[in-house]
Order: C-alpha cells, then structure tokens, then sequence
C-alpha cells in the first residue's frame, strides 16, 4: 500500500519535534506542512514545510494522514472534531525510543526521542511521550495524556485521559492520577492525584481544583 502524505496539525514548538521525528525517520518527504486553526501565525513556514490553514482540509480528505504536534492536551477538541469528519490519523514514534514486549500504542500517539517503555504497557490514543520519559512495566496511559520531558512513572500507575505531567516529574509505583490533572514540574508523585486539580511538590499534594477556563490558559 502505498504511503499517504502526512499533515501536522499546529506549528509551534511540538509541531517541530513531531517533524524531527520524521526526518528522523526518513520520512521527511511524507510531510506535506503544518496545518493551523488560527489566523495568528506570523511565519508561512516551518522549516522547509508551509504553514495552511484549516480550510485545506476541505481539498485532502482523502489523500492524507494527519498528526496532532500539539503539546497540551488542549488538542483534544480539534481532534475529535476532524475524526467525527473521518480524517485519519498517523502514529510517530522516533526511531530511538526504546519500547518492551506487549507494549500497546495508540492512533495518533507521539514518543519523541529516546523514551523507554519496558513490558505490559498501555498506552492509549493521542498521547505525547517526550524526550526521555521512562514508563514502566505494566502501566495504563489513558487518551490525550501529555507526558513532560524527563518524567519517570514507575510500575503499575494509571494515568487518567487529558492529564499533563510536567517535566522532570516523577510518579512512584501503584500510584492512580486522575482525569484532567496537572502534576507541576520536578514533583514527586507518592499517592493518588484525583480529578481536575493542580498538584505539585515532593511529595505531590492537589493545591486547587482547576475550572475549564483555568485550565486551558494553564496549558
């Protein structure tokens, strides 16, 4: 079968380093640009690749693949918007990420460079995995998680969908953080997070619960 051209969807910072994965990958030439849902772009490239806007998407339906390279869980509404539209989506996992028997990965999920997930692992759709993220045996990684740069998460944790893990975090084992959380970067996760708050320190205490509003000018 023969490879679809591939569309990344927004064009900042983690657009960039979804395209590197590609490039990484020698498949620079399936990208075909980045695609945004705002007129507040100031550039027309990334890179080498042209910036469009959403109203290509009317021309391409069938022709391509698309790829969330958008850091936050925020990503979410976009997606499930184009997928109700029946646009399909890639996955992108560098060509260094270091991944163990029974591992489960998701359409749509992003493992940047030298990540590692060793055995009985799983990880849902639209999950961004960043540099050197380690996840352990036997976890469960639920929808749209964003996992930060660094971050540790032992055996056996359960991370709910939309939830973000800052960088350098660390989440001990047998630990549950709920649905939609924010675990502050440098935190040390030893007990159960629940839904919807901001929590951070070491170890890791839930400071306030976080509105739809605040969270999505928190991230």
């Amino acid at each position: 079968m023969k490879s679809k051209n591939i569309y990344i969807l927004g064009a900042g910072a983690m657009a960039r380093e979804t395209y590197q994965i590609y490039k990484d990958l020698g498949k620079s030439n399936l990208i075909k640009g980045f695609i945004v849902n705002t007129k507040m772009i100031s550039e027309d490239k990334v890179w080498d690749k042209k910036i469009y806007e959403e109203s290509i998407l009317q021309k391409i339906r069938q022709e391509v693949l698309l790829i969330a390279g958008i850091g936050t869980p925020a990503r979410k509404k976009w997606i499930t918007q184009l997928t109700e539209k029946g646009f399909y989506f890639d996955t992108a996992i560098h060509n260094s990420v270091v991944m163990g028997y029974n591992t489960k990965i998701g359409t749509g999920t992003i493992i940047c460079a030298e990540a590692t997930l060793t055995c009985d692992i799983d990880v849902g759709k639209h999950i961004i995995i960043n540099n050197n993220a380690t996840i352990n045996h036997d976890c469960k990684i639920n929808d749209y998680v964003t996992i930060g740069p660094g971050v540790n998460i032992g055996g056996r944790v359960v991370i709910g969908e939309e939830s973000l893990l800052g960088i350098g975090s660390i989440v001990i084992h047998n630990v549950k953080i709920g649905k939609k959380s924010f675990i502050g970067g440098g935190s040390v996760v030893v007990n159960d997070i629940p839904d919807g708050v901001l929590a951070y320190g070491s170890p890791a205490k839930p400071v306030r619960k976080i509105s739809e509003e605040e969270w999505h000018n928190l991230i």
